[in-house]
């Protein structure tokens, strides 16, 4: 059907319409002021007309849709965050930095912007510099920061500088190189040299000038700062002169670490000699607590450990000064709460006056580890809690983590030089040096790359226990390396550094240390994990060449004579060493080669252990080796200490000083079958993105150069039965309370001493004799005119009235006078030395010194015999002798010392108690006094230690509520008396405590004997300590050997020598025993009667005792055979009666020999069966 005319109308106006809609439309979008979103009405439409036939339409011309205009884009906003800092004492820098969500303009474009806002106001015009970050930034003085403020903050987005930190540098900034105190602890200078007048001469012109200099900024600053020196630039000297300014004002207290609690009592006695033995306490344990000290020590030394065990008694004693040594140990954790070592450390702080903080590394591995050491020393200048400075200084952001927990990143660090400028100017002090010991040697490190073996990958995790047997036996080299690896495809650190053991033995077997040069430099080997650790030794073991060994579980005692013996004994080559346990603190300055088997955790650990060899006494180029193993960790470790160096150097040195990488001069490759080519010198890792010396590959190099805690506090008894390997013996004679050698049990039986112990008493007697009539023989001479002798006469009086004391802590010996009719008690010379000092001056020196006078008494020649003679005397006596004179003033000779000794209510001078004993042991019911009848017992429970199950003793207490001692039943006046914590508490003192416990435990004999002998046998002085701790990490022929080449008396005898082989302990090397032996009346004795013997020697002496006892018993045997025949005799003649009083009165008569026949407990090695089955059988 045709469409109409009207219909075709009717279409067209609607497609006109549609069309003008549409234009309409494409006009409104067109205009910005319009809401695009707007929506037109429709136009209505007219009423339909019914449907009528149209004319075919014309066909019309198409017409061009017009294009829609392009909608026009907006104009980003140009805008930057303009950061304002300060960048030195008396100036701020401002560093354009880029918004989010906004576009960064050029560098020039921002500063184009600043000056024109600058402009309006009246500042210096800016001058330019680089940022640490590469960036550029303009500075200005610091007087005119608030007006540029002011004016910034009109036209751009300004992050400001800490209002805290602006107001204290402005402060400092006005001194204008002169010093004004600005807070109330603040000296001033004239108040400075004041101070310093009261030190010794002989410190203060010991002291280097920039060591002065930190002497007077810390004394500037009322004793609170931070000497952050590098390592090796004596912090510890300026420390002690600090000290020595401030101690008529009180006791000081030095924390450390344990491993440094004898150095510095040796530092300390060495440069101020006003400090005498009996001023200076150490702490190993709860016992050594000075609340059980009769009068107040100048200076204690404690761990950080202890420290927390005894914080109650910390806290309640007033301290003067506090020195805090390493303290980077008190660092900051995420956690809100803190571990209670630093806890204890802080809370000490907030009440002392004074606190020195010493530490070549104030920031281990990042910007926020520096809080509690600078809020300790000046509250809230880094903000008022650690997340103010995080927020601050240390870019704190979170991140979410896969279980939807968010975590903060405390690793990053921004201002970091504002932070080194604010440090700086108020609490901290640091010199490099390159800056003030320029005449210092360098360093050379070494990259020692290592490709590893699957052998020694395979070897590894069998050590570890990752794999089994079975696995490690099939296993060959033709499996891939990834069917070793764990489940992350990663050896461990542990693994890693096992797996390394095999290539490195390899390449120290070259070095002339093994080859048996006599010229070879001295070395240190730095490991983490023991059986690393143990793997070094055993291979240094095999090769015959002297070392120590210093690691988490060495005793303290032995950690200092390993020290010693490396710096002094020719024959020690090598110091093995963890890390963490020695790599700070103590002086290897002999050694030339320093190695790193394992990558330390942080940059400044690895510093810290370089600085062992390249301190202050180095006169050699120190050769430092790193091991790292290819496609491994060790390569993005690497890196990440390259990082995290330049942070934490940016915090403490600044911007110029600051440490961009870790120099290394070469990289040497070894491969698995050493083969060597020239190494290439270059910088080592110089942009952790870009390729690294690891990720190249040199040619193949082997080089002929020469190779560079956890302590027990508490004197816990398993401490000799884990590693403590140390090797040396220690030359001085120290009284230590928390070793404990508890292997094995106490062997009591010995042999006759009596006829010995009565000729030396005899031979005492006589010197005694001698000593006087010499004493008489002067007196009578002092009478008679003088002769032209009067000088030597003058001079033998002077030389009389020395008195000698021998420090407990360091062996050093301390010189007195006493005048007789003049000094009532010996007055200190103030002068000490160590007995190694006076075999330095030889009989050239004597003859030249003759007749001049010296200040000092030691290089005086008129002194010179006596001194000799002291410390000849000394060291002829025992280790027990000697314990007991220490701390007191004494005379030569020493006998007449030993005879003066008191003697105690129930023992007697050789230690054996009153009328004998045969009992070894004092039983529990007969060790205690009788109780008061008006006291009763009570229960108290104690708890040894965390996590352990209380235990409950008994303890009388009276009726005025007072316990009362267990041994003397004396009331108990200490602090912790009525609320015991240790069983200590529970006598009157230690002295009651010690005896209590040496009658009834032998644990706790041996143990005490230990502390004083060492382990060393007395009969053929072997020392059996320094055996076990050498043959422990060997395998169990390679110890067959060992023991038969170290100790032949041992290896003679089968069952010993397997008995200690297989279990090396201390008590399978070594016994207690008893010198008057317990059939002898010997038992319940003090340590007097007590001595250490090996096994072999304790087995010979324990031989002839048998015997001698078999002949007693023979004896006594046919006497009263003889007894017996005789009365049977005498018994046919009498009359009934007159037998039976004849029995009794014979019985009565031989009573003394049947008491012979009294079965006493016998040897722990059955003797009588060794002899019938012959000495082969032993």
């Amino acid at each position: 059907m045709e469409l109409t005319e009207e219909q075709l109308k009717q279409i067209e106006a609607n497609r006109l319409a549609a069309l003008a809609k549409r234009k309409a439309f494409l006009e409104s979008s067109s205009q910005p002021q319009r809401n695009p979103w707007h929506l037109f009405k429709c136009q209505k439409l007219s009423q339909p007309q019914p449907l009528q036939p149209k004319p075919k339409p014309q066909p019309q011309p198409i017409q061009p849709k017009p294009d829609p205009e392009p909608e026009p884009k907006p104009e980003p906003v140009i805008k930057f965050l303009a950061r304002l800092e300060v960048c030195s004492p008396d100036s701020f820098t401002i560093t354009p930095l880029p918004l989010p969500n906004f576009r960064f303009p050029t560098f020039g474009t921002c500063f184009q912007i600043l000056n024109d806002l600058l402009s309006q106001v009246d500042v210096d015009p800016s001058q330019f510099t680089q940022t640490s970050a590469g960036g550029k930034a303009c500075v200005l003085k610091l007087s005119g920061y608030r007006t540029v403020l002011k004016q910034l903050k009109a036209g751009v987005e300004v992050e400001e500088i800490p209002w805290n930190t602006f107001n204290v540098v402005e402060k400092l900034s006005h001194s204008a190189g002169r010093w004004n105190p600005v807070r109330p602890e603040h000296l001033s200078d004239e108040e400075v040299d004041n101070l310093i007048r009261k030190l010794p001469k002989s410190l203060v012109d010991v002291l280097l000038p920039f060591q002065m200099d930190g002497l007077r900024f810390a004394l500037r600053r009322g004793g609170r700062c931070l000497i952050a020196d590098e390592m090796g630039l004596g912090k510890t000297l300026q420390a002690i002169a600090i000290a020595g300014c401030f101690m008529d004002e009180g006791a000081i207290l030095v924390v450390c670490p344990a491993v440094l609690r004898y150095s510095w009592a040796e530092e300390i006695e060495r440069w101020f000699p006003s400090c005498l033995p009996t001023d200076i306490h150490l702490v190993f344990g709860h016992q050594d607590n000075p609340v059980y000290l009769t009068r107040c020590p100048r200076v204690v030394v404690i761990s950080y450990t202890m420290l927390h065990r005894l914080r109650k008694s910390m806290l309640e004693r007033k301290w003067a000064l506090m020195i805090v040594d390493e303290s980077h140990h008190v660092r900051p954790s995420k956690k809100s709460s803190e571990p209670g070592e630093i806890k204890a450390v802080l809370d000490v702080a907030t009440e002392v006056k004074r606190i020195i903080l010493l530490s070549g590394t104030p920031s281990l591995s990042r910007p926020f580890d520096i809080f509690h050491q600078i809020n300790m020393l000046w509250p809230g200048l880094l903000g008022v809690t650690k997340y103010e400075f995080a927020k601050t200084y240390c870019d704190l952001k979170y991140f979410k983590g896969v279980q939807g927990k968010y975590f903060a990143d405390y690793s990053k660090g921004i201002r970091l030089e504002e932070l080194n400028v604010l440090l700086k100017q108020t609490v901290m002090i640091r010199r490099l040096k390159e800056q003030v010991l320029q005449q210092l040697p360098p360093k050379r490190r070494q990259i020692i790359r290592m490709s590893l073996k699957r052998s020694d990958i395979v070897s590894a995790k069998t050590a570890v226990g990752v794999m089994k047997n079975d696995d490690s036996e099939n296993a060959s080299e033709e499996m891939p390396l990834e069917s070793f690896d764990e489940h992350d495809g990663k050896l461990t650190n542990q693994e890693l550094g096992i797996a390394k053991l095999s290539g490195f033995c390899e390449w120290l077997s070259f070095h002339p240390l093994i080859a048996g040069s006599d010229n070879a430099p001295k070395m240190i080997i730095f490991a983490h994990h023991h059986k690393v650790l143990d793997g070094v030794q055993e291979f240094i073991c095999e090769k015959g060449v002297g070392f120590v060994r210093i690691d988490g579980l060495t005793l303290p005692k032995d950690r200092q004579s390993a020290v010693i013996s490396f710096r002094s004994s020719p024959e020690v080559k090598i110091a093995i060493i963890g890390v963490l346990a020695a790599g700070f603190g103590v002086d290897f300055s002999t050694a030339q080669d320093v190695v790193f088997l394992e990558l330390p955790q942080c940059p400044t650990v690895m510093l810290q252990a370089e600085d062992r060899a390249h301190r202050r006494g180095q006169t050699n180029a120190v050769n430092i080796y790193i091991f790292c193993a290819k496609d491994t960790s060790d390569e993005s470790h690497w890196k990440y200490l390259n990082k995290s160096l330049n942070r934490v150097s940016s915090t403490t040195d600044g911007k110029y000083d600051a440490v961009k990488e870790i120099e290394v001069e070469g990289v040497s490759y070894l491969d698995p079958l050493l083969k060597t080519g020239r190494p290439k010198k270059q910088s080592a890792f110089k942009d952790a993105s870009a390729e690294t010396h690891l990720d190249r590959q040199p040619s193949a190099v082997k080089s002929n150069e020469t190779e560079a805690n956890q302590e027990d506090e508490s004197g816990l008894v398993n401490n000799i039965n884990q590693d403590a390997n140390i090797m040396v013996h220690s030359v001085s004679f120290l009284d230590l309370c928390n070793a404990s050698v508890l292997d094995g049990n106490l062997d009591v039986d010995a042999f006759n001493a009596e006829d010995r112990c009565s000729e030396e008493s005899s031979k005492d007697k006589d010197k005694v004799v001698e000593d006087k009539k010499s004493t008489l023989t002067t007196d009578a001479d002092d009478d008679q005119p003088s002769h032209p002798v009067e000088a030597e006469v003058k001079c033998s009086h002077e030389v009389n009235s020395l008195r000698f004391e021998v420090s407990p802590y360091t062996g050093r010996i301390h010189l007195y006078t006493c005048i007789l009719g003049k000094d009532a008690r010996p007055q200190p010379l103030y002068e000490n030395f160590r007995p190694e000092d006076l075999e330095l001056l030889s009989p050239a020196d004597h003859d030249e010194k003759k007749g001049i006078e010296s200040a000092s008494v030691k290089d005086n020649p008129v002194y010179r015999n006596a001194l000799l003679d002291f410390a000849n005397e000394w060291k002829s006596l025992r280790p027990i002798e000697r314990n007991k004179l220490l701390g007191k003033p004494l005379q030569l000779p020493l006998a007449v010392e030993l005879c003066y000794l008191s003697e105690s209510n129930s023992h007697n001078k050789k230690g054996l108690i009153n009328g004998g004993s045969k009992r070894r042991m004092t039983p529990l019911v007969d060790i205690s006094y009788p109780l008061p009848s008006d006291a009763v017992w009570k229960q108290v429970c104690l708890r040894s230690g965390r996590g352990k199950k209380e235990k409950e003793y008994t303890q009388g207490w009276s009726p005025r509520d007072e316990p009362l001692c267990k041994l003397c039943q004396k009331p108990c006046m200490g602090n912790n008396a009525k609320t015991p914590e240790y069983f200590e508490d529970l006598f009157c003192n230690l002295v009651c405590y010690q005896e209590y416990r040496m009658r009834t435990s032998n644990r706790f004999i041996r143990q005490e004997l230990f502390n004083i002998e060492q382990g060393v046998c007395t009969n053929c002085q072997l020392d059996c300590h320094k055996l076990v701790v050498h043959i422990r990490p060997l395998s169990l022929e390679k110890r067959r050997g060992y023991i038969e080449k170290s100790a032949p008396n041992i290896a003679k005898r089968r069952k010993l020598l397997e008995k200690l082989a297989k279990d090396p302990i201390e008590g399978n090397a070594w016994h207690a025993d008893h010198i008057v032996p317990v059939y002898k009346g010997g038992g319940e004795c003090k340590l007097e009667n007590l001595r250490t013997l090996c096994v072999a020697c304790h087995h010979d002496v324990t031989a002839e005792q048998c015997a001698e006892r078999r002949i007693i018993r023979a004896d006594a045997r046919k006497q009263l055979k003889a007894l017996m025949d005789t009365m049977k005799n005498n018994m046919k003649g009498a009359a009934g009666t007159n037998i039976e009083d004849q029995l009794l009165h014979g019985e009565q008569e031989n009573m003394h020999e049947d008491d012979i026949l009294v079965q006493v407990p016998g040897s722990a090695y059955a003797l009588a069966n060794c002899h019938e089955s012959g000495d082969a059988a032993c």
